[in-house]
């Protein structure tokens, strides 16, 4: 079951260590390691997350990847307490959650753009700019086409949506006229 609160309170307890050791880039980079090691091997992931596998088989495991990859010693003992803790099932939101909390830390933040058609790099520069005075940190814009917006454009900063679609403009305009 996916706790997105949980997940956050570890990542932010990780991030917190991290910090206090100065190593939180580094230990964000272990991390990704980590999780493109799980993407790449379902049999690990299944054994990780394995209610009936065993802690030993489990600890063994995270040993061999403790040994072979080196991450900081932080990150090797925060993995074998989500083992111990019946947690490794949230390991991807926890890096999610982590990879947030070090751009926060960071002063940096990325930002969600939809538009109907690619943005073109002049565009992309000045919305970048502008976000970037609006929200006071270093932006980074994650950009999508979603061609059933018809024009215009959607922000996410956060759960903070603005729509400026013509899809949503059409369809308010759909539910002024109704009444």
């Amino acid at each position: 079951m996916l706790n997105p609160a949980l997940a956050k309170r570890y990542a932010t307890a990780l991030a917190d260590l991290a910090t206090e050791e100065k190593q939180l880039e580094a230990i964000g980079a272990d991390l990704a390691g980590f999780a493109e090691l799980l993407k790449s091997t379902p049999g690990l992931r299944f054994l990780l997350t394995s209610p009936t596998a065993p802690a030993a088989d489990k600890h063994a495991a995270l040993d061999a990847f403790i040994q072979h990859a080196a991450p900081a010693r932080i990150l090797g003992n925060f993995l074998k307490l989500l083992v111990d803790k019946r947690r490794m099932d949230l390991v991807d939101a926890i890096i999610a959650a982590y990879h947030k909390e070090m751009e926060l830390r960071g002063g940096r933040i990325t930002i969600q753009i939809q538009s109907a058609q690619p943005l073109e790099k002049n565009q992309s520069k000045t919305l970048q700019t502008t976000l970037a005075k609006l929200t006071g940190k270093e932006v980074t814009l994650d950009s999508r086409v979603e061609p059933e917006l018809l024009g215009g454009i959607v922000v996410r900063i956060g759960s903070l949506m603005m729509d400026y679609s013509v899809r949503n403009h059409l369809n308010r305009l759909k539910a002024q006229m109704r009444g």
